[in-house]
């Protein structure tokens, strides 16, 4: 579904001490692993166009599909009667999970701080389960507040007035993304947080920003722009609930293995 060596090459990036190397060794085993495994299957799906890329590089002549994640979108519903806190920013996900922890140090540490100049009200918080120690230590800068484990994900991302989601590596399709867009949440994100999202154009569907001034910059507007902050949500969540809810990327699958079976001689299902 995504390329493995590079979610390792990421956590080797942020480990210290004797488990940097160990994982590096563990990517360079990864890397071959993709290079020879993957032959003798009839399909090999990936979820977006960059990882695509990255393992054709690896061996050109696999059979590729593509096909997106799939979550529960109805979990994420947006709800009409959720009190707002219309100054909060909220960034969620696993914790400790190497790309969320420097996507989460670097919005609270270069991104929000700008947001704060203009917007001294504003607040962030993070949330979701195994706070990493350094994930953890944005508790003590001014306006942020860590979480951990929360029951109910979904009542935190409809009383937000905007998700922020600046990663700066990381494979796959983000599906925290899926599910903040999904319950109508406005989005502000960096090009790689929306990779392999297919016809999405900032402005419309989220806000895209190349810098921590251009992140701030929008977070501030939809903080100040009701206009701008209901029309980016439900053009968000239009976008996504037709296309990787399940029923949806279930019947991509369907279709590929309709697909494989001819090229192989459906089978007598009498036997």
């Amino acid at each position: 579904m995504d390329t493995w060596h590079l979610n390792v090459d990421a956590r080797a990036e942020a480990a210290t001490g004797l488990r940097a190397p160990l994982l590096r060794a563990d990517a360079k085993r990864i890397r071959r692993f993709e290079a020879s495994e993957y032959r003798g299957f009839d399909r090999v799906v990936v979820s977006n166009e960059g990882d695509l890329a990255t393992l054709r590089e690896r061996d050109p002549t696999l059979p590729f599909t593509l096909i997106p994640i799939g979550f529960d979108a109805s979990s994420y519903a947006p709800d009409s009667q959720a009190v707002v806190d219309r100054s909060r920013i909220i960034f969620h996900g696993a914790m400790n999970y190497a790309p969320n922890v420097r996507a989460a140090e670097y919005l609270a540490r270069e991104v929000f701080p700008r947001v704060q100049a203009v917007r001294p009200e504003a607040r962030l918080v993070i949330v979701g389960r195994d706070p990493a120690a350094r994930v953890s230590a944005l508790a003590q800068l001014s306006g942020v507040e860590v979480t951990g484990e929360v029951d109910d994900m979904r009542s935190w991302l409809t009383g937000s007035r905007v998700w922020a989601g600046p990663f700066l590596d990381g494979t796959g399709i983000k599906t925290k993304l899926l599910e903040a867009m999904a319950a109508d949440l406005p989005c502000v994100v960096t090009p790689l947080a929306h990779r392999g999202l297919d016809d999405i154009t900032s402005g419309e569907q989220l806000l895209v920003g190349f810098t921590e001034e251009e992140l701030a910059s929008h977070l501030v507007r939809v903080l100040e722009d009701d206009a701008l902050a209901q029309e980016v949500g439900r053009t968000g969540g239009a976008y996504v609930r037709p296309r990787y809810d399940w029923p949806a990327v279930g019947r991509a699958y369907m279709r590929l293995y309709e697909q494989v079976l001819a090229e192989n001689g459906r089978p007598d299902p009498t036997g």
